[in-house]
């Protein structure tokens, strides 16, 4: 009962406040919902409903997100694919177990990442539950009638719903008032100087901006122009934080670089007029003024800052918001997910983990519904996929809310059941229960609790309600038992291992991103095109950085632990940084073309040392080469990387115990169960 009141009191807290806006966000979800479920029920009949659900997930997904031709097709090639998978599947019991052992491999392999887990289920929650009836399946025209129904109705709702939301211009009103906070930053940085505070808030913008980057970037539907947009702003303010936190500089008001501080705040704010398309002759001709201007500035690193922002702001009026011809074929984020996919097959990816446990979950489950003849069984299936999630906490959690709201929403149902209501207020009484299920938080307690809701209302129109609540809670009971066996004892994937995978993974991008500037010595890489690999890395960085802080520290060993697994991480970001400030010379000329071999020597020998990670005779050699080069900047970046590279071999020796090896089966179980508790 505790635990029960302190659910509810934290949805007063928590989720009441919020209700109305959520309500006003569910209202399309729920809107496709009734608008298809009364077209299939009128063309086909009360028991085809069943796919509707996949398809309203479908909208909810892309209902905010930019949509092609491409994008409408795919729902119905998919949609035919997961229609014949499901056909198959229920031929036989056989049949059954190898299509629910093949089908998450293809969807999750194709679809999720590691970085992006959940993109594989609305497809995949399609394919499940078309199998759920196999009689249906019987009459296979029927049924892709029915998936064309709903694929055409989804294109068309889709299509309105792009002339009414305007994702591109919600993303740039956005984007327009985080430039604005950009500004701010730097009008209060010559307010007051460059403190903790100041810092940490530029890295909090950096980090939102990438955010927005990564999310535009992955919707593959998204224009071009757009989603390189986004790359350069966020590879301003990445720059930005990075350059900020180079600076020893504290001084308080009326500050000798407070002016220029003001100047480019002034010239942040004329950048918007790119997010605006206007024209941008006036913003470009005042920032090639202020690079004049700089070279009267003493300081030597406020004087790198303050050039390299002029410089990436130029770059940004100059080529963002315009689509960039590449000079090969594949470009960087195609390669690092090539590079990915290459990886899915090894023990140490979150993609075959997860996909081994799926299959586990789905192969017995459906198996056992299809040859046990016990009316509504299918629950079992269809409550275990939405238990199995990529991460097994997060299916504990699941365990936790739904039995919980299963329970709850049985309850509310049996004391409703004694209102006798006709056929059509029962219509009525669900319609509104879905669109609070739609207004709910995924895998809370409230959605668990209108979701039974719903489905326990629909059913007692043709079944006993005591039959149905009773078979709701044995499949609730039995899914939730099988899915702790199969996440326990399946592959089991620990919070370390998914660590050791991005460590691991961060050392291949470096390397990677060597073999990037290399390439770019040719001329054949700009700026957007360095942008996609950076985002890349940094959301990789951001998923282990957010583990090691989780690090025990109760004794002085694993205080000393932490604090070196956090160095090598906040090593390998600097690395990365000052590549990606090296690319940014490259781009503007600060390198001379006679100084071109040299510094591809210096490249190779880094990209070799950068996976596995070592400093050894060849970054020596390479040190033996930095005098050579004419510009300070140049000269400065590379032993910065030296030096920072000595101290990340370091680090990876003191951080040996959490960066490296792999932890055993017992021990990934052992810690899969600590944290189901």
């Amino acid at each position: 009962m505790s635990r029960l009141g302190d659910i509810l009191r934290a949805w007063r807290r928590d989720t009441l406040p919020e209700l109305p806006a959520k309500i006003k966000k569910a209202l399309p979800v729920a809107a496709f919902f009734i608008v298809l479920f009364w077209s299939i029920v009128g063309i086909f009949g009360m028991s085809h409903v069943m796919p509707v659900s996949c398809y309203t997930t479908l909208f909810n997904v892309r209902h905010r997100k930019y949509n092609t031709a491409g994008q409408y097709l795919r729902f119905f090639a998919v949609s035919y694919v997961a229609l014949g998978a499901a056909r198959i599947a229920t031929l036989n019991v056989i049949l059954c177990i190898g299509m629910n052992v093949i089908m998450p491999f293809v969807f999750v392999f194709m679809r999720s990442s590691q970085l992006n887990p959940r993109r594989y289920f609305p497809y995949m929650m399609l394919f499940v539950f078309l199998q759920l009836r196999p009689e249906l399946l019987d009459n296979l025209l029927l049924e892709a009638a029915l998936l064309t129904v709903c694929c055409a109705v989804l294109t068309v709702s889709l299509i309105i719903a792009g002339l009414v939301v305007h994702k591109d211009d919600a993303d740039r009103a956005r984007l327009h008032e985080m430039v604005t906070r950009l500004a701010d930053k730097l009008d209060h940085m010559a307010d007051t100087g460059i403190t903790v505070h100041t810092r940490q808030e530029l890295l909090r913008l950096r980090t939102e901006y990438a955010k927005l980057a990564y999310q535009v970037r992955e919707d593959a539907n998204a224009q071009a122009s757009v989603s390189n947009l986004f790359d350069m702003f966020a590879m301003l303010a990445q720059r930005t934080a990075y350059l900020v936190g180079r600076l020893e500089w504290h001084e308080g008001p009326g500050c000798s670089h407070a002016p220029y501080l003001r100047k480019l705040a002034g010239l942040t704010r004329a950048v918007e007029i790119v997010l605006d398309r206007r024209d941008k002759t006036a913003a470009i001709e005042q920032a090639q003024i202020l690079m004049t201007e700089s070279d009267g500035i003493a300081n030597d690193r406020f004087r790198l800052f303050y050039r390299s922002y002029l410089a990436m702001t130029l770059l940004v009026l100059q080529d963002a918001g315009r689509h960039l011809s590449r000079r090969w074929r594949l470009s960087p984020l195609i390669q690092l997910r090539i590079a990915s996919f290459r990886k899915h097959p090894t023990l140490d990816s979150f993609e075959l983990r997860f996909s081994v446990r799926c299959a586990s979950v789905l192969a017995i489950s459906c198996a056992v519904s299809l040859a046990v003849p016990i009316d509504h069984l299918y629950w079992f299936p269809l409550t275990a996929f939405l238990l199995i999630q990529p991460f097994p906490a997060e299916s504990v959690h699941r365990m936790r809310t739904r039995t919980i709201g299963t329970v709850l929403g049985c309850l509310a149902v049996y004391a409703f059941s004694a209102i006798d209501l006709p056929y059509g207020a029962t219509m009525l009484v669900a319609m509104v229960l879905i669109s609070c299920l739609y207004a709910s938080t995924p895998g809370g307690t409230v959605i668990a609790f209108f979701a039974t809701s719903y489905a326990l209302t629909m059913v007692t129109l043709s079944i006993s309600g005591e039959y149905a609540i009773g078979m709701r809670i044995a499949c609730l009971i039995a899914a939730a038992a099988l899915v702790s066996v199969v996440n326990r004892l399946v592959l089991p994937t620990s919070d370390r291992t998914l660590f050791l995978a991005n460590v691991h993974e961060l050392f291949s991008l470096l390397e990677r991103y060597w073999g990037l500037l290399r390439r770019s010595l040719d001329g054949s890489v700009d700026a957007v095109t360095a942008s996609e690999a950076l985002l890349h890395i940094q959301m990789v960085h951001s998923q282990a950085v957010a583990y090691a802080l989780t690090l025990p520290e109760d004794s002085a060993g694993e205080r000393e632990n932490k604090q070196a697994t956090r160095r090598v991480l906040f090593c390998l970001w600097e690395l990365v940084c000052e590549l990606e400030q090296l690319g940014f010379l490259l781009r503007v000329g600060a390198v001379d073309t006679g100084e071109y071999p040299e510094l591809d020597r210096f490249m190779a020998a880094a990209e070799a040392c950068s996976n596995p990670f070592a400093v050894d005779a060849r970054l020596a050699a390479a040190a033996s080469r930095i005098g050579i080069f004419a510009e300070d900047d140049v000269r400065y970046l590379l032993t910065q990387y030296l030096r920072r590279a000595r101290t990340l071999a370091d680090a990876l020796t003191r951080a040996r115990e959490t960066t490296s090896g792999r932890p055993t089966y017992r021990e990934e179980v052992a810690e899969v169960a600590v944290r189901g508790k």
